[in-house]
């Protein structure tokens, strides 16, 4: 260390911490899962969430849903995208390409982890989703912004 100088420590701290799950592994310790950090989803990570939530329509033509459902297979489609690691001896939803997440999920957690991992995920979700961001400026405050409105250059 050079003496009077100082050192910024410029690695990025995980936003989302590990998950602890209810359960415990063989040793004692608790079960978890780690979740991908919000700064690092990109705008294509979404798009593919939003493919897996869909309403069908049946033969009669009525609609064809669960409210319950369609919240769940968000939650899983994200939460497929989302886990990094964890501490089950089975690969990650990520790690099965064959499988879907839901499957795996599942498959591999009890009801109590996976509505524990749930309430983890749901704000991560609302905060990529945009949820309690400002409204963009429009009109006359966006010209005041520096902004063009209607074609005429900015100010």
């Amino acid at each position: 260390m050079i003496p009077g100088a100082f050192f910024l420590n410029l690695r990025k701290k995980p936003r989302m911490p590990r998950v602890t799950l209810p359960s415990k592994q063989a040793d004692g310790s608790p079960n978890w899962v780690d979740l991908k950090d919000p700064d690092d989803w990109m705008a294509a990570d979404l798009f593919a969430i939003h493919k897996a939530v869909r309403i069908r329509q049946n033969a009669n033509g009525d609609m064809d849903f669960s409210n319950q459902e369609m919240a769940d297979d968000r939650v899983n489609a994200f939460l497929g995208s989302a886990i990094t690691g964890w501490s089950f001896p089975s690969p990650t939803p990520a790690q099965m390409n064959a499988a879907a997440a839901d499957v795996v999920l599942g498959k591999t957690l009890r009801a109590k982890e996976w509505a524990t991992l749930r309430l983890a995920a749901l704000p991560l979700i609302s905060e990529l989703e945009g949820d309690g961001l400002p409204e963009p400026k429009s009109g006359s405050e966006a010209a005041d912004a520096g902004v063009p409105v209607s074609g005429e250059p900015a100010s």
